[in-house]
């Protein structure tokens, strides 16, 4: 990934909202204050609403109640460590059970293949992880999750639909769109950049459904020569073929 599309990437702090703009709900737990405060910074820095709590108990019951759209968990906690915690969400916490859970700690961080944590995480990081190592990690984990959704596709004949919309309905869906493309795009960046072609490849597939219902059709062209090329195309060129297209 370039320079700039990284730089883009961490100085937006809107990156991670949802399409309708809201942000995304991250439950945090960590007994160590300074740890958790520093976290809990950077989370919201990138955009992210953060519920801290200082174990794993107060997680899980936190995740009982509440839905979230990324967990991240420590492995040390007293009361409740990390691994039972985790387990314990996708097995009884109705809201979250199927909400990406990331671990936090060294050990488990270099033995990813390690079945303590297999069934329980999607994904571990270094403790503590810095900026990039962090948002890199919740840009996979919440591309990972989208494109395991069913996705959302507007009627054929766009055009068509576009011209009998009210002007602040079209408006919305527009925006809305652009902030899908802008996230699948960088999604797909930091696949590549991790060499995760498999997700960059479902990234490239939504991000081609997207501008095939939306009929942006210079970035469709770029997405289908590519394919058939079976070549990558760069992430800064999908985002200039993006942007000529009136949503930014």
């Amino acid at each position: 990934m370039s320079a700039a599309i990284a730089s883009a990437s961490m100085g937006n702090n809107k990156s991670f909202h949802r399409a309708d703009g809201q942000k995304r709900r991250v439950l945090y737990a960590e007994d160590q204050a300074t740890a958790r405060i520093v976290t809990t910074a950077l989370l919201e820095r990138m955009g992210f609403d953060v519920e801290a709590v200082e174990d794993g108990e107060l997680a899980f019951e936190k995740a009982k109640l509440n839905a979230y759209d990324v967990i991240l968990l420590d492995i040390e906690m007293p009361v409740m460590d990390g691994v039972t915690a985790a387990r314990n969400i996708r097995a009884s916490a109705e809201p979250c059970r199927e909400t990406p859970i990331l671990a936090l700690s060294a050990f488990l961080a270099d033995s990813t293949e390690h079945s303590i944590w297999r069934d329980a995480f999607d994904s571990a990081l270094p403790k503590p992880a810095n900026s990039n190592e962090l948002h890199k990690a919740m840009r996979l984990v919440l591309a990972s999750r989208e494109l395991a959704q069913p996705a959302v596709t507007l009627p054929n004949h766009w055009t068509a639909l576009s011209s009998s919309l009210p002007a602040g309905t079209l408006s919305i869906l527009m925006k809305a769109a652009a902030r899908e493309i802008d996230h699948l795009i960088l999604a797909y960046a930091s696949c590549l950049e991790g060499g995760d072609l498999e997700t960059a490849m479902h990234c490239r597939k939504a991000l081609k459904s997207v501008a095939g219902s939306f009929e942006i059709l210079g970035l469709l062209a770029l997405l289908k020569r590519h394919e058939q090329a079976q070549t990558w195309p760069e992430a800064s060129v999908l985002l200039a073929e993006a942007k000529r297209w009136n949503l930014h």
